[in-house]
């Protein structure tokens, strides 16, 4: 029997993962993990993932526990550079950062500052995870940081390379 299956366990739905009990539900909320929708406790793929490998918590399909390797699988079918994406979501949160999807400013985390709470504070950085070969134009770039100056917040690329190393660049305009 796995350590996985003796945790409390949400249920994979979709990219989606719900938790129903209580104490679990109380643990997320506190450390900021995903949203309530009612009684139940809704959180992203990436945030499961990232709690399952940290043993916080278990995840079924319904019929088994599912393992973090089983977890980044269905991540990866699920969404592009996922196992990136994750791997930057860990290192963040690992760093003590609160971290929150960034979808609605057209970047993949929104990151608030050590001790920040989604309803009482505001994020400060918008981060986009991009490959070691990535290459943009300037007009992305540009884009994407007057993105990031409209909602005041630093605008930061996190370069993942295929050994997992993470390198973090922070973009700024320069007026004179």
């Amino acid at each position: 029997m796995s350590k996985a299956s003796k945790l409390p366990a949400g249920i994979i739905s979709g990219t989606k993962v719900i938790v129903g009990d209580n104490d679990l539900r109380s643990f997320l909320k506190e450390k900021g993990f995903g949203e309530e929708t009612g009684k139940r406790h809704e959180i992203s793929l990436i945030e499961a993932v990232y709690l399952v490998e940290n043993g916080k918590m278990g995840v079924t399909d319904g019929k088994k526990v599912l393992e973090f390797d089983d977890l980044l699988k269905a991540g990866n079918k699920a969404e592009k550079d996922f196992y990136a994406k994750y791997t930057v979501y860990s290192d963040l949160r690992g760093r003590g950062l609160l971290v929150r999807t960034g979808l609605k400013f057209g970047a993949d985390f929104r990151v608030y500052e050590r001790g920040g709470q989604v309803k009482t504070s505001h994020s400060k950085y918008l981060v986009y995870v991009v490959p070691e070969e990535y290459t943009c134009s300037l007009p992305d770039m540009a884009g994407k940081m007057r993105m990031s100056q409209t909602v005041n917040k630093a605008m930061i690329y996190a370069v993942a390379d295929e050994e997992g190393d993470i390198t973090y660049y922070q973009i700024d305009r320069v007026r004179m």
